[in-house]
């Protein structure tokens, strides 16, 4: 038996055979697929919400839906999952040309709303007027949040990456400067928030 079988049977199974609402199996088999991938794929959470929509020829929305489904129901600790994914958002963050606001993409709704909850509640502006996947948000107000929730030694480093890359005059050198400074602060932001986090972080960026 491989272990998305073991895995599937063994969820299936914990309130008895034909228990399990259909949407519960759906939900489960998305976050299996995520996990384990479909004829030796490998893990298929690093695809986007289209790509894996055309791979299991069903719509993007009903492919958004099952993706929250699947990480309230079947994840980690719903802190630790949207700690992770949000670090895994920030990892793929750019900056606008005027450096003023840092840039998400956040496809999963678990993170997004996440996210979008601790900036509300720390009166921070942020804008998705564009695209509701893509989050706009001044540079200080994300910092002030993500100070509040991740390890404060990562956000020194954060904030002096991100100092000097603004410094830089060539706006593409600029883009991947911050790139590399995001993508190091999710890693480490990762590491420090325990094995939990650190292996969402890792799923969702492809790391070793």
């Amino acid at each position: 038996m491989t272990v998305f079988e073991d895995e599937f049977l063994r969820h299936y199974l914990r309130l008895g055979l034909g228990s399990m609402p259909k949407g519960d199996i759906d939900a489960l088999v998305m976050a299996l697929l995520e996990k384990h991938g479909i004829n030796g794929s490998g893990p298929l959470t690093q695809m986007s919400n289209q790509a894996l929509s055309e791979k299991l020829r069903t719509p993007v929305s009903r492919v958004k839906r099952l993706r929250y489904d699947a990480a309230l129901k079947f994840g980690a600790d719903i802190e630790d999952e949207a700690k992770g994914r949000l670090l895994a958002a920030i990892g793929n963050a750019t900056i606008e040309s005027d450096a003023s606001k840092i840039c998400l993409i956040i496809e999963d709704s678990l993170s997004k709303n996440w996210l979008q909850g601790k900036l509300k509640d720390s009166k921070q502006i942020f804008d998705h007027s564009f695209n509701t996947e893509i989050l706009r948000v001044p540079a200080e107000g994300l910092f002030q949040v993500l100070d509040k929730i991740y390890d404060p030694q990562q956000l020194v480093e954060l904030r002096a990456g991100y100092a000097k890359a603004i410094r830089e005059s060539d706006n593409a050198k600029r883009v991947e400067l911050f790139k590399t400074v995001a993508l190091n602060f999710a890693r480490g932001a990762g590491r420090a928030a325990g094995t939990s986090v650190f292996a969402i972080v890792r799923a969702h960026l492809g790391l070793s």
